[in-house]
């Protein structure tokens, strides 16, 4: 009858709020225990947690206090690709970028700290381009320029994107609180950049990077121990080192 009908109906009703409400408790608990999980990624003094390691996203800090940077807007000289700069802001998510093996190798596993002395790639987290240099001139100073290049969801790179770690660590390893420098392989150029280097509306009229950075490749850089090639982890999301 309509009354059994209608109690049913109120039956049902009633099941499936408490199904949504367990689920939606169930993503919550989900999400809440994620966040507790990446919090420890930040606790320098966890020793899980104290190295750099492959599969990490992170910011790079240069000592002008500014981030090595990208977005889809392409070099309106040398090479075209698209470009990179260091950018002041500290919430911006194109200055995220992700540690990858080297071109020509296996991909690494998650977590496989890395050596000093070893070759990564660093994949810009939005835009999926690889930091990438070779001998075009950079924009401002014609040093060698930085660009992003290929495809990490394509697969599409090559020797141009594998940079060396050069650190001096006690552990032999990436130390999360230690600066760095980048040696490019190919062109043995070293990532760099300086703040008197900026774009300005003399040097860039009416372009969207103005008051950024120029970041390039500092030529025969092997041996120079300028503060302005050094770069440091800051804000990311790190994974653990892999128990071997």
């Amino acid at each position: 009858d309509n009354k059994s009908a209608v109690s049913s109906s109120r039956r049902l009703r009633q099941r499936i709020r408490s199904s949504t409400m367990r689920t939606r408790f169930g993503v919550f608990a989900t999400v809440a225990c994620i966040v507790a999980k990446t919090a420890l990624a930040y606790d320098e003094d966890d020793d899980d947690f104290s190295l750099v390691t492959c599969g990490s996203t992170l910011k790079l800090k240069h000592r002008t206090g500014y981030h090595l940077h990208s977005h889809d807007i392409n070099w309106g000289s040398g090479s075209g690709q698209q470009s990179v700069t260091a950018m002041k802001s500290l919430d911006d998510s194109n200055s995220m970028w992700t540690i990858a093996s080297p071109a020509g190798e296996p991909t690494c596993p998650q977590g496989t700290p890395i050596k000093c002395g070893s070759t990564i790639r660093l994949i810009h987290h939005n835009t999926k381009k690889y930091l990438h240099s070779h001998m075009h001139a950079s924009p401002v100073s014609h040093r060698l320029e930085i660009s992003g290049y290929g495809n990490a969801n394509e697969g599409h790179s090559d020797t141009g994107d594998n940079w060396r770690v050069e650190c001096d660590s006690h552990t032999g390893f990436w130390q999360r609180d230690s600066k760095v420098k980048f040696l490019h392989v190919d062109t043995g150029g070293c990532l760099f950049s300086q703040k008197e280097v900026a774009f300005t509306n003399q040097n860039c009229r009416g372009c969207p990077i103005i008051g950024q950075l120029e970041v390039c490749g500092l030529q025969n850089c092997a041996h120079v121990s300028s503060p302005d090639a050094m770069w440091k982890a800051a804000d990311g999301i790190f994974f653990p080192k892999r128990r071997l």
